[in-house]
């Protein structure tokens, strides 16, 4: 009889110890959405020395076009439009669009560039990483966030005193760029009512009329050009030099510009 309820107590001290970690997990899981799928949690104000101020907008490129996420390009725009920026900095690097003429980012920068140039704002590019036989350097790390701040940082001293500059980056960055700020000296600035930021003025939504292209010299730079530098990169290992020139580089292209479809409908989701 006490072996049946010794058993019995055991069974539900298991189940609960199951239950409590189910819990936890689904808690981590719901802070982690919370935290880089959330539009109005990537979204600050700051005010930097120089007497500028900075917004920094975290996205989450192509999974804006995921519709549960309640965070889409339209938002994006709609973000730019209402904080009136006079300079927008973007997560693409600046040497390859000098060089190639390509926005080299994600979609969402790609969008966030051609609005820009099809509403006459300036747009500058602060994203940093290169390809060489560690090739780390393209991910979310510490030295690649410390030269996307000291690009930011150029950026802001060659801008005057009282300009509004937006800054857009992947969310992985924004909490990495939000550190860096506060460390250097920029002052955090109470945004009201964040929500309001992504509210639009207009019932429809279109793409920039100059996205198409811009989109595809993107693909074509990530498909043909890009590995062909890498081929012709002698310090480069041939392991490393497989990961881009490996594969069918005409499927890669098409798949690319899949994208178009949904610019070319205004569609916001997929």
């Amino acid at each position: 009889m006490n072996a049946a309820k010794n058993k019995h107590k055991l069974r539900n001290r298991i189940l609960i110890g199951l239950l409590i970690i189910l819990l936890l997990a689904v808690g981590a899981i719901g802070f982690v959405l919370n935290r880089n799928l959330n539009k109005n949690a990537l979204i600050a104000s700051f005010e930097t020395p120089q007497n500028q101020t900075v917004y920094l907008l975290g996205t989450v490129h192509k999974t804006h076009f995921n519709k549960f996420l309640g965070y889409s390009m339209k938002d994006i725009t709609s973000a730019i439009a209402n904080i009136k920026p006079d300079c927008v900095l973007i997560e693409a690097r600046e040497a390859i669009y000098n060089e190639y003429g390509v926005v080299d980012g994600p979609v969402d920068m790609t969008v966030v560039y051609s609005y820009c140039l099809d509403n006459d704002i300036k747009v500058g590019m602060v994203d940093w990483w290169v390809v060489d036989n560690d090739f780390k350097s393209n991910s979310t790390n510490d030295k690649r966030d410390d030269k996307i701040f000291e690009n930011i940082n150029l950026k802001l001293n060659a801008l005057p005193p009282q300009t509004t500059i937006l800054v857009v980056c992947g969310s992985g960055h924004f909490y990495e760029q939000s550190e860096r700020f506060i460390a250097s000296g920029f002052a955090r600035k109470t945004i009201t009512s964040k929500s309001d930021i992504f509210i639009s003025d207009k019932d429809g939504f279109t793409y920039p009329e100059s996205l198409e292209d811009e989109w595809e010299k993107r693909a074509f730079f990530y498909a043909y050009t890009l590995p062909q530098i890498i081929a012709s990169d002698p310090n480069l290992s041939d392991e490393i030099k497989g990961q881009f020139t490996d594969g069918n580089h005409d499927n890669f292209y098409n798949s690319q510009m899949v994208f178009c479809e949904l610019f070319r409908g205004n569609k916001l989701y997929e």
